[in-house]
Formats: C-alpha cells, sequence, structure tokens
C-alpha cells in the first residue's frame, strides 16, 4: 500500500458563465482596493475587462495590463511596485498562464520584502501569504488557477525558474470556461497540448499517488477526445471539458509537478521563441516511446478505452493530433542544430528530470533530441 499525501486549499468555482460571480469572490475575500493583472491587450478587446470592472462598481480597481508571455522579473517588480503605490488589498489574475503566475508574484511581493529575482535565485524565501488572490483563467491549458507554481523568465540566466510556496496557492480559482471562446486557434492549440503533456506526465511520475493518478487519467482522455474539437469547432461541450482536463491537471501538478519534458521545453521556448505548450508537445512523442517499457501496465486501460493497441500506437495518435494542430514536430523546424542540442540538454535537466518513469541521464536526452532534428 502507498503512503501519500494531497493538499489543495484552493476554493473552485468551474462553470460555464461563472465570470458574473466575480464580485461575490472579491467580497468573500475581502477586497476593497482591487489590483486586475492581465495581459496587453485579449481581455481589453473581448470586454472582459469592462465586464469585471463593472461587477466591482464601488470599489476601487486598478489594471495592470503589461504582462508578456513568459513574464520577466522587470515586469513582476514593476506590477509589484504599482500594487503597492495603489495600496491594493486583493489581487485578481486574468488571462493565461503568464498573467495567473504574475499575479501569484505580485501578490506575493505585497507582504514579502525584495526583488522577484531574489526569491528564484534563492536568495529569499517566502515567508508569509500574500494578498487575496482570485485566478480567473482564459486559456486551457497550464492549470496555474489551482497551482503554488510562479514561473518566471530570470533574463540574465536564460532561464525560466519556479518558486512553489504554499502561500502562492490562489485563494479562488474562478474557471469559466466560457471565457476560452475567444483564444486564437494557434495559442488554444499550443496550450491544449500543454495540458495533454502535463496529464501524461503526471500519470506516468514516480512521485504520482491513486488521488493524482485518477486526475491525470481523467485529463488525459478528455484531452484526446476534446482538443481537436475545442480548436475547431469551439462548441461548448469541448471548450468546457477541456478547461477541466486544464483545471485537473493543475489540481495533480499542485501536489507532484512533472517530469522530464517541461524542464527540457524551456530552453526551446526562451532560445526559439516557441509558445510553451509546443515546446513540450515537440519531445511528447519521443518521451512516451522512450519509456513504453516502464508505462506499458499503468497505461493498459488508458489504452484499451482509447482503442488503442500500444504504447507505440499512443504516441503515433498524439503524433497525428499534432499534425491536425499544426504543432511543429521537428527541433529542426524551430531552428535547431546539432551543436544547440548539448547546451539545451544543459539547460533542460531539472529536479523533476529524475521523476521520469525510466531513469533519463543526459545522454538519452541528447539522444532523444537528435532524433528531432
Amino acid at each position: 500500500m502507498e503512503n501519500w499525501n494531497f493538499y489543495m486549499p484552493t476554493r473552485i468555482r468551474f462553470g460555464w458563465g461563472r465570470l458574473k460571480e466575480i464580485r461575490q469572490a472579491v467580497d468573500e475575500l475581502g477586497g476593497k482596493r482591487v489590483f486586475l493583472v492581465t495581459g496587453k491587450k485579449s481581455a481589453r478587446q473581448h470586454g472582459v475587462l469592462e465586464r469585471i470592472a463593472e461587477a466591482l462598481k464601488g470599489l476601487v480597481l486598478e489594471t495592470y495590463g503589461e504582462i508578456e508571455e513568459n513574464p520577466s522579473v522587470e515586469t513582476v517588480d514593476k506590477g509589484a511596485n504599482r500594487c503597492q503605490e495603489a495600496r491594493c488589498d486583493l489581487v485578481i489574475g486574468l488571462g493565461g498562464g503568464s498573467a495567473l503566475d504574475a499575479g501569484k508574484a505580485i501578490a506575493m511581493l505585497q507582504k514579502n520584502p525584495g526583488s522577484i529575482r531574489e526569491y528564484l535565485d534563492q536568495e529569499r524565501v517566502c515567508t508569509t501569504k500574500g494578498l487575496p488572490f482570485i485566478a480567473i483563467p482564459t486559456t486551457s491549458g497550464t492549470g496555474s488557477e489551482v497551482t503554488p507554481f510562479t514561473v518566471i523568465t530570470h533574463r540574465e540566466k536564460r532561464a525560466k525558474p519556479a518558486i512553489a510556496p504554499p502561500q502562492n496557492f490562489p485563494d479562488i480559482a474562478l474557471v469559466d470556461p466560457e471565457l476560452t471562446l475567444t483564444t486564437p486557434f494557434e495559442v488554444a492549440a499550443s496550450t491544449g497540448l500543454d495540458a495533454l503533456c502535463q496529464a501524461i506526465e503526471g500519470f506516468w511520475s514516480t512521485q504520482s499517488n491513486p488521488v493524482t493518478r485518477s486526475l491525470a487519467f481523467q485529463a488525459i482522455l478528455l484531452a484526446m477526445n476534446h482538443l481537436e474539437l475545442a480548436c475547431f469547432q469551439k462548441d461548448q461541450v469541448s471548450v468546457t471539458q477541456m478547461a477541466l482536463s486544464s483545471h485537473l491537471t493543475g489540481i495533480e501538478m499542485s501536489n507532484i509537478g512533472n517530469t522530464a519534458i517541461h524542464p527540457l521545453s524551456y530552453p526551446v521556448t526562451l532560445d526559439y521563441g516557441v509558445p510553451h505548450g509546443f515546446a513540450c508537445a515537440i519531445f511528447l512523442p519521443a518521451v512516451i516511446r522512450f519509456n513504453t517499457e516502464a508505462i506499458e501496465n499503468r497505461f493498459e486501460t488508458l489504452l484499451r478505452l482509447l482503442n488503442l493497441s500500444s504504447v507505440e500506437a499512443f504516441a503515433d495518435r498524439v503524433e497525428s493530433l499534432m499534425d491536425r494542430l499544426k504543432a511543429p514536430k521537428r527541433l529542426g523546424e524551430l531552428g535547431v542544430t546539432k551543436e544547440a542540442i548539448p547546451e539545451i540538454v544543459k539547460r533542460g535537466m531539472g529536479r523533476s528530470t529524475a521523476w521520469n518513469p525510466r531513469p533519463m541521464t543526459e545522454e538519452d536526452l541528447i539522444r532523444i533530441c537528435q532524433t528531432l532534428l
């Protein structure tokens, strides 16, 4: 019998149209002066900011709409200073994983001194909970609304380090799948593949437990059955099921992290400008095949439900899905050369690499990358 722990302090409000409950969520946390962290244009273009402002009438609302994809130390520190100057008492993160992670960091820095860089560099540690934080995802991919993970781009080190103090769990996750309807095709495809990758890594992780495996198992089925329709048709059922898939991966990942693929993706995103989900997915079929012998038994029921005969057939199905979603499948397509691979691998090995179900060395990763040129 396994011994295991599980922790999820975030209060979850999931369902179509539930953005209308934002005022109730803010009131529940006692917010009077709200700092809203979001991207540069999407939420404003599609009227979401206007809807939130209307719902929060009578409260002070300061909007920080400067979050870029893969938010930097500089952007976070600037937002933290703005939040402090405005004397805000609650933070809302609205957007994809970048906006939510930046929002967590800004909320944390209101009660913990210094720059976010000092926490990424392990010069400081988070010692107390920051301001109350509400996470509102507008993409289906990272599950950041239910994790303490705060991934910030460290330009000086050409890295995407993360911190994950338990104090950084959002207080409330308000997940309204309707908000993902306006997601552009490429973003929906990339974030959806990120969710699939997180689910698969969560399912095979050596850190997994019965709860996280159950969540990851369901998330894999949802993504395999609904991702394509959610990108092309954007019907309510498929869009909602993808939001759920992403959400479930966040819950399981918050407890066990990822494995080898996620850290390996970071240099590809930083050096070649590849969206995070595509950077993860490009390695996924090859790592599935690498892990075959270690995962065959665990994947047996999953393969049967997907009407697949083997792990190899599962890898083929993932590749076929990537083709239809116009996702890159070769590192060579991105401009990666054979000479660049050793450095990518060196920077792409993290603590979670050890949690891959089959032990994976630097040489193994170099060979995998070389097959993808």
